[in-house]
């Protein structure tokens, strides 16, 4: 028996000490003795005595915790604006810009975490607002008298943003920050469709909207130049200032680094836009004379953990199968609703080359969950469109409304709030905007695709038997007819009217003049702000702490969860209510290889487009953006 207690004792040593000699960045510790392998099966006296074990475990333990524990996040993933819907065993694993945010303040917060250290992945995908509002934590917890460490092979814009809020940048010697400025390219394809026979018969109300202008245009108008050289200025005036401001260099440094685009290594720490060049392998040295001391990196701080499953046995993967999410909270509870995507009437389920959009009926759904129940106290709206179609904009502005009549909503503008985008953003009780956030786009377009000529080259004959003086309104092989132009058109003024009718509504006393912001101007958030489009400059913690105090309640007093909450395959299973089930509908995605060759920003593109079509074979009417904005 005295054997058996011995070897087992001894396996538990032989898996800690392995653990403790196991780098969370992947690596095997070095700086640890490696003990020899024993050239023979140890005999039964070689056993040190259970006492003697015992002892051992307590020296390890007292080695670890005297350790200087790191918070570590390996950002190799894209950060995802909204958690998945469904989650097959109630843990999608996504990582989220708000689950990000929290763990870093529980980094801030606990007093064993002495550091945080940061590692981007090449696809990282993070947006330039999301990196702004990363950035803008770090450098509350350098504040605070933590340092914080970011490491990338090499940098972009948003990544570089993100590295700018802490006080250790770090990268590889042989890699380079990559700063090329800001440019919008936009598509005219007038050219093309007149060659092969289609006419788009499109319509649009405010001159600056420009959403037409891609199909029946070889080149932007004088208005859209404007609204997109404005752009382009503001969005290069934010990255040179927030550079220069978070390194503590002058903006003509920051310029210089922008118009050379491309900086090594060592150029880059001797102009000091990085202060170590070093290799992935080389942080944990850094770290520990940083500190003084040898360092434990905490693998994916602050992560909820989740209990283990045996799936050896049927029980077990039956019980996995049935793991349902976790209930609500119940503690007063600020809800998140996210609207991010091209705005579509129903569920929007996306489709070939599409996004998940924002469907009306989904989000109508969550607004009547968050206003009959009694724990969610205020409502916070995470909003990145570029609108869409018109009725599903007016539908999820309605039930906003209907949900602000019992409790405080507020809106928080992630990359953008454009056309149908803002008007569910002007819904709100008070709107917060990132600084890079895209704001306004008030105006209407309409319009079809016409393909009769291109038919005809074809030598396709198209008939059409119809009775009504309208019916050939979404027709295809015919343009409008001057009537139908004029009804359109009424129906595009009706529209803008009640369009602009809703934002000065609830913000009329803050917009002076909604000429001056409407006729599809656009706007970035700082001046949105002087206009009265927008409240304040702040990221989702800033709206999410507002709409808190606009219920009565104080830091640690609530809870932060999205609504619909994620949905598992044990929830479906076990059903629910009508408005309790997220619908889950498998779908068929085709994924051409070519395609996916393609750049993300030309894929999601080429991806609007595709919805904004599908969206005028149902209305001719839409409320949308008619660009897409990445900063590389």
């Amino acid at each position: 028996m005295r054997m058996l207690i011995a070897a087992v004792v001894l396996a538990v040593t032989a898996v800690t000490l392995a653990e403790e000699n196991t780098d969370s960045l992947g690596d095997a510790r070095t700086d640890q003795p490696q003990a020899k392998a024993p050239a023979t099966r140890p005999s039964a006296d070689e056993f040190p005595s259970p006492a003697e074990l015992v002892k051992r475990m307590k020296q390890a333990e007292q080695k670890k915790s005297s350790l200087t524990k790191v918070a570590y996040f390996n950002l190799t993933r894209p950060i995802e604006e909204k958690p998945a819907d469904f989650s097959l065993f109630g843990d999608d694993g996504s990582l989220t810009l708000r689950s990000l945010l929290d763990r870093l303040h529980m980094a801030q917060q606990d007093a064993d975490i002495k550091a945080v250290l940061i590692t981007l992945g090449a696809d990282s995908g993070i947006s330039f607002s999301q990196a702004q509002e990363v950035r803008n934590v770090l450098a509350g917890i350098v504040k605070s008298g933590k340092p914080c460490f970011v490491y990338a092979d090499s940098y972009d814009t948003p990544s570089y943003t993100l590295a700018t809020g802490a006080n250790h940048v770090c990268m590889l010697e042989g890699g380079e920050i990559m700063v090329p400025g800001v440019g919008i390219e936009v598509m005219f394809l007038k050219g093309l469709l007149d060659k092969v026979g289609i006419k788009a018969d499109y319509e649009q109300i405010g001159e600056y909207k420009g959403a037409d202008e891609e199909y029946t245009r070889a080149e932007a108008s004088e208005e859209l130049k404007g609204e997109l050289n404005k752009l382009t200025d503001a969005l290069y005036n934010q990255i040179v200032d927030g550079i220069s401001g978070h390194r503590n260099l002058t903006k003509d440094e920051v310029r210089g680094l922008i118009d050379r685009t491309i900086v090594t290594g060592q150029a880059a720490r001797e102009q000091g836009f990085v202060d170590h060049l070093l290799d992935q392998d080389g942080l944990r040295p850094l770290l520990q004379k940083d500190l003084g001391n040898e360092v434990d990196l905490i693998q994916d701080f602050g992560r909820p953990t989740h209990e283990g499953v045996d799936l050896s046995s049927p029980f077990g993967f039956f019980s996995l199968m049935m793991r349902r999410s976790e209930p609500p909270p119940d503690k007063p509870t600020v809800a998140i609703i996210y609207a991010a995507g091209v705005i579509e009437d129903g569920e929007a389920e996306g489709g070939f080359l599409s996004e998940e959009g924002v469907g009306s009926e989904r989000l109508r759904k969550a607004f009547r969950l968050a206003a009959r129940d009694p724990n969610v106290k205020a409502v916070v709206i995470r909003i990145d469109s570029p609108g869409g179609s018109a009725l599903a904009s007016e539908v999820m502005w309605q039930a906003a409304r209907r949900c602000a009549e019992k409790k405080p909503v507020i809106v928080s503008i992630g990359g953008m709030a454009a056309s149908g985008g803002y008007y569910l953003a002007s819904a709100g009780d008070a709107i917060f905007a990132d600084p890079s956030a895209i704001v306004g786009s008030i105006g209407v377009v309409g319009g079809k695709i016409v393909v009769k000529d291109l038919f005809e080259k074809l030598g396709v004959n198209s008939q059409s038997f119809a009775k009504g003086k309208n019916v050939g309104l979404f027709s295809m092989t015919e343009p409008w007819s001057d009537r139908q132009r004029k009804m359109v058109h009424n129906w595009m003024q009706q529209t803008y009217e009640q369009f602009t009718e809703r934002v000065m509504r609830m913000r009329g006393s803050k917009i002076r003049n909604i000429d001056k912001v409407a006729r599809g101007r656009i706007f970035l958030a700082k001046q949105a702000k002087a206009l009265g489009m927008v409240d304040e400059l702040g990221g989702l913690e800033d709206a999410v702490a507002y709409a808190a105090s606009k219920s009565g309640l104080n830091t640690g007093q609530y809870d932060v969860r999205a609504l619909p909450q994620p949905k598992s395959l044990g929830d479906i299973l076990m059903g629910g209510g009508p408005d309790a089930a997220m619908p889950f509908q498998p779908k068929i995605e085709l994924k051409d290889p070519l395609l996916q060759r393609l750049s993300p920003l030309l894929r999601k593109t080429l991806g609007r487009q595709v919805q904004m079509l599908q969206l005028l074979q149902d209305r001719p009417v839409i409320l949308i953006a008619p660009f897409e904005v990445s900063i590389k």
